[in-house]
């Protein structure tokens, strides 16, 4: 693991000591206050010192925060900003989201509640394009529900999808295979 900060993984999701929950500092004309779990005290921490009137504060399981959060940013205007509360996993699904509407870095902020040790991801197979969601780190190898291939996970994220990259964990060393052999997939 020691190229990883070198990575496209966010400082914020990779393997560590968790940050402090604190209010980012406002710089918006509205907010779109997004929490996955047990987050209810921090997203009201945030409301609170926020304008009523310029907040809106998405809150359930990370799927259904991410359907509404899209919905929210497809109706946002010029100022919004995105915090979001989550743990790592579902906080790069959210902050995909938010990236694909059209939002730069400086308009997301993300609190990641537990970068610490395995979280419920997806993983993006290079071979079969197959995403598997599982409770996974940096460096273990899972079943890809796709082809059933070991697939490492790699310290590579994609800002687009929010998905770790996964490949063959051992395809340095995997035997070729002969001519006129298939493989079944």
């Amino acid at each position: 693991m020691s190229q990883i900060a070198y990575s496209s993984v966010p400082v914020w999701a990779r393997p560590g000591d968790l940050v402090e929950p604190t209010t980012p500092t406002p710089t918006g004309s509205s907010y779109l206050l997004v929490g996955v779990g047990d987050v209810a005290d921090t997203l009201g921490r945030w409301e609170a010192d926020l304008p009523p009137l310029a907040t809106n504060r998405i809150h359930g399981n990370a799927d259904a925060a991410a359907d509404q959060l899209g919905v929210a940013l497809t109706e946002a205007t010029v100022g919004v900003r995105v915090w979001i509360v989550a743990d790592a996993g579902s906080a790069l699904r959210l902050r995909a989201v938010a990236v694909k509407a059209g939002l730069e870095d400086d308009e997301i902020e993300v609190l990641a509640i537990d970068s610490a040790g395995r979280v419920e991801a997806d993983v993006f197979c290079s071979h079969c394009r197959s995403v598997t969601r599982a409770r996974v780190a940096i460096d273990d190898v899972i079943p890809c529900a796709g082809c059933r291939r070991d697939l490492l996970v790699y310290h590579h994220v994609s800002r687009r999808t929010g998905q770790y990259l996964g490949f063959m964990v051992d395809a340095e060393t995997a035997q070729p295979l002969s001519t006129g052999e298939e493989v079944e997939l």
